[in-house]
């Protein structure tokens, strides 16, 4: 997991995130594994009733323009987990990446959306009741794809001087049935949100089985 500072001072280079579209899908079946390899993992948050991470890995698919990155929600309780994956702007996604001669962010210039302050609870807890949220077992895990909202862009570094920082935002709702636990990445601590990518960087391809939540 990368670990760097919080001081913060002037930028290389900044791509600044999309605008929310209107209608959204979800693509294909979650794919449920045991384990988290947290060698190539960075941690973004860990409530009570889940962990959720992020590969420190640039993916693609062939049906997507964009680069993708890979979100594993795990479950550390001892009940069954409802996770709304519904929405494409109220998951965690890459929300903007730079190019910088340090592994940290020298200036954040950010634009960030407002999560929901007003949650219906038992809209959520209904949802679970009626088997209509992606659920995960105790000790298990699920995986989803979110697309960077850009026009395209390729994401290389020229050499082991540089640093790729992508910063992830965005929200998730979860609930055991009875508590329900609401991320928000809004005000999350630099070192929570941030993803360092060394020279050189992991590319990968994704299986047609993935879960790639998408605009319609």
């Amino acid at each position: 997991m990368n670990t760097f500072f919080t001081i913060l001072f002037g930028i290389t280079m900044i791509i600044k995130c999309g605008q929310p579209g209107n209608s959204f899908e979800i693509e294909q079946t979650p794919v449920t594994v045991i384990q988290t390899d947290t060698t190539y993992q960075h941690l973004i948050y860990k409530g009570r009733l889940v962990e959720l991470y992020v590969e420190k890995a640039i993916f693609y698919s062939t049906t997507e323009n964009n680069f993708l990155m890979k979100f594993t929600v795990k479950n550390i309780s001892s009940k069954n987990i409802g996770i709304d994956l519904t929405d494409y702007w109220k998951v965690v996604y890459p929300n903007q990446w730079g190019i910088y001669n340090k592994p940290y962010r020298e200036v954040i210039d950010e634009e960030q959306i407002i999560p929901d302050t007003i949650i219906n609870k038992t809209e959520i807890l209904k949802k679970y009741k009626d088997n209509s949220l992606t659920i995960i077992k105790p000790d298990e895990t699920i995986e989803y794809y979110r697309d960077w909202n850009g026009s395209g862009e390729k994401v290389e570094l020229k050499n082991e001087d540089e640093f790729l920082i992508i910063s992830v935002d965005g929200q998730l709702l979860f609930t055991d049935g009875e508590q329900l636990e609401h991320l928000m990445l809004n005000e999350a601590e630099e070192t929570k949100r941030v993803v360092v990518l060394s020279y050189p960087i992991n590319h990968k391809s994704i299986s047609e089985e993935s879960v790639i939540i998408k605009h319609k």
